[in-house]
């Protein structure tokens, strides 16, 4: 029987069983393209979910928890969470939005690292080993993006965000890099490059931004490393921010408090990122003791159809403001946005409307032979 004449629900015993896909959808969700691993649905190439709705490769819930979220993605931007009662030991789904074509989506979908491998040539492995070879022969890549006082416009600092060549978004790697265990070294050389720069331009206003794995937060010989980079660097430490991503689930929280206290006793500023965009967010906020937040984009654009986005934003950012906490928001990419976050009292902001990401061909500054080594 071909996969595309099974119903529905027969399709849902096979797919949702299938771990280790890259599948790329149109605005509807039909899957347009297909990788990975195919074999529980008894063939040997994933081309024959194309047609299919990319929500039916997940579980009931999931997929109706999906639906609802989906369409709050702003361009460029991921949901990613696990997907626990679908095959034994759980799966990651990692979703984004395509930046340049805002009506298709990527889904990735992964085992879990406690589950059984089947096969050896997954597509988690795939990108795993694409991470690395990126790292260690230089095809790694940085793009500066302005964060800007959103009353005046004047710059406050520059979020730095990793790229590799040839690729519209890091999403696919970075989710690979961390369920292989390899994300710290992404962190580490991004942190490590940073402190250089900042060391080499003494301009007291020229301030970074890092993003740094959630899963690295949680390894305190990891945080230890980063702090040991920074330290070995002279500059101003207040001119160095490092925004947590939720691109992986904190689950130890205890550690990940300590480690934020580790990062901020070296003198820099901790930052968390994509507030809102996960269930934890508020837990987040409430366990650790960071100096900036950074509401997710969904806040925003969902604002002017739900009332409670903006209300709820504007509230958060003024406890905030009581805590000493400062508010940025993101995805701000047209003036009638910029008003938004004016009138939600959110200090600073990031999006299209202040500038793109732009690539620094001088962020690394050393050849790829010296990656290999930090890799």
């Amino acid at each position: 029987m071909s996969l595309s004449s099974l119903d529905s629900a027969r399709f849902r015993e096979f797919a949702f069983a299938v771990a280790d896909l890259l599948v790329s959808t149109d605005a509807g969700g039909r899957i347009t393209e297909a990788e990975g691993d195919a074999t529980l649905l008894h063939h040997p190439s994933a081309d024959r979910l194309i047609g299919r709705n990319a929500v039916d490769l997940i579980s009931e819930a999931e997929g109706s928890r999906l639906r609802e979220e989906l369409w709050a993605l702003g361009p460029g931007r991921r949901l990613s969470w696990e997907d626990a009662s679908s095959i034994e030991g759980g799966r990651r789904i990692v979703i984004q939005r395509n930046s340049n074509a805002p009506n298709s989506f990527r889904f990735i979908v992964s085992r879990m690292p406690s589950s059984i491998r089947v096969r050896g040539d997954r597509m988690d492995e795939i990108l795993a080993e694409r991470f690395r070879d990126a790292v260690m022969n230089g095809r790694l890549m940085a793009a500066r993006q302005p964060v800007v006082e959103t009353r005046s416009g004047a710059v406050s600092h520059y979020e730095v965000l990793a790229r590799f060549d040839g690729e519209d978004s890091p999403v696919s790697f970075i989710a690979a890099a961390e369920k292989s265990g390899q994300i710290a070294h992404l962190d580490y050389i991004m942190v490590s490059a940073a402190a250089a720069q900042l060391e080499s331009n003494p301009d007291p206003d020229y301030r970074l931004a890092i993003n740094i794995s959630g899963e690295s937060l949680q390894r305190l010989e990891v945080i230890h490393e980063l702090c040991a980079v920074i330290s070995g660097h002279t500059f101003c430490r207040s001119r160095l921010i490092i925004e947590i991503t939720e691109s992986a689930h904190i689950h130890d929280i205890e550690n990940a408090a300590r480690a934020v206290k580790t990062l901020r006793s070296c003198g820099i500023s901790v930052s968390l990122d994509d507030f809102g965009a996960g269930s934890a967010s508020f837990g987040y906020l409430r366990a650790l003791d960071v100096d900036s937040l950074k509401f997710d984009g969904s806040f925003l654009h969902t604002s002017e159809t739900n009332i409670r986005g903006l209300s709820l934003m504007r509230n958060v950012a003024r406890m905030c403001a009581e805590l000493g906490i400062t508010s940025i928001g993101e995805r701000i990419e047209t003036e009638a946005d910029r008003r938004l976050l004016l009138e939600a009292g959110v200090k600073y902001a990031q999006g299209y409307f202040y500038g793109r990401p732009m690539i620094d061909e001088t962020f690394f500054g050393r050849s790829p032979r010296s990656l290999r080594g930090a890799a």
